[in-house]
Parts: C-alpha cells; structure tokens; sequence
C-alpha cells in the first residue's frame, strides 16, 4: 500500500535541491568570470552546493521510501 510522502520533507528536499544548484551556479559563474580567484569563494561555493543536494537527495529518497 502506497504511502504518502510526508510534505514537510519533500518541501525541505526541494528548497535543498534549488539552494544546492544556486550554490553550484554561481561557483561555476564566479570561476569562469571571476576577475580576482579566491580560494574562499570557491571552498564555500563547493561546501554549500554539495551538503545541499546531499540532503536534498537524502529527502526525496525518504519520501519515496528508499
């Protein structure tokens, strides 16, 4: 019998996954189009993108019983 996803985790799984590729868009904008290289930027750029899409994969997977 089919269960229903609980909507607070799918809601967290898509706020993750939106603010995981924002993350991910702009360390790849900042890189190609970055005057000054700051090693900073980058770390937190590819810290902030991978926890993100890390949990957000982690909720949908909860939410479809996986």
């Amino acid at each position: 019998m089919p269960t229903i996803p609980s909507i607070i985790l799918w809601t967290l799984a898509w706020i993750f996954l939106v603010i995981g590729l924002i993350a991910l868009t702009i360390l790849v904008i900042y890189t190609k189009y970055g005057r000054e290289k700051s090693i900073r930027l980058s770390i937190l750029g590819i810290l902030f993108g991978s926890i993100f899409l890390g949990f957000s994969i982690h909720f949908f997977l909860l939410t479809w019983g996986i």
